[in-house]
């Protein structure tokens, strides 16, 4: 009636659970490496991370051909907006931005309120219209500042200015002031410039000049494309 319960050693044992499979081995190094990569807004770029300058260029009478020369030299991709300010007699910049256009490597465009100053990019700044910061960007602001307070805008050690022909004295010893600090300032050389008053006064402060094809060069060295 009552079922026997075997003791004997021949009892079939308990089945061993399956052994799982080895861990893979990880490769630490090859982790930190591809998360170092991953990052969700590139800090570099412009627009991202510290302020980044700009290219500041002046001119008046006689400018233009300089400037045009300067334009045509800056290669594609360079990582800077280039701002152009040129005083015209009758303003036709609208003008200006298509002749130029034929000219540049790079992009042209007219600065218009409320716009950043995107890298890669030539703007022609008019009269009455200037830069505030905006976190990490440069936007394009109303008000009739001058050469100085725009360029105060500027992080020095990040942004250069050209004086090219016609461009005003007056921010000459602001220019200087600024170049101790890192920015990089240059006026066109004397042969060839048809107002060489700024130019003139740079040298006599110490600074360089250069014809448009050499500024340019200067320029893309600073910040290779």
């Amino acid at each position: 009636l009552f079922a026997s319960v075997s003791t004997s050693d021949d009892a079939p044992a308990a089945t061993a659970p399956a052994s799982s499979a080895p861990a893979p081995d990880i490769d630490l190094d090859a982790l930190e490496q591809r998360a170092a990569g991953l990052s969700l807004a590139d800090v570099d770029s412009y627009g991202h991370g510290p302020l980044r300058g700009a290219v500041l260029v002046e001119g008046g009478l006689g400018g233009p051909d300089a400037v045009r020369q300067l334009l045509a030299g800056i290669p594609e991709g360079f990582p800077r907006p280039v701002l152009v300010r040129l005083q015209l007699d009758g303003g036709r910049y609208d003008r200006l931005v298509k002749q130029m256009e034929r000219a540049a490597r790079l992009p042209v465009a007219l600065a218009e309120t409320g716009q950043g100053a995107e890298a890669g990019t030539i703007y022609f700044v008019p009269p009455g219209m200037s830069l505030v910061q905006d976190r990490t960007r440069l936007v394009f602001v109303d008000g009739d500042a001058g050469s100085q307070p725009m360029l105060a805008m500027l992080p020095a050690n990040d942004s250069a200015l050209l004086l090219m022909s016609g461009s005003g004295v007056a921010s000459v010893d602001t220019a200087m002031k600024q170049a101790s600090a890192g920015m990089l300032v240059a006026g066109q050389a004397l042969e060839g410039c048809y107002d060489a008053a700024a130019s003139t006064a740079l040298i006599e402060r110490g600074g360089a000049t250069g014809t448009p094809a050499e500024l340019a060069e200067q320029l893309a060295d600073r910040w290779p494309s």
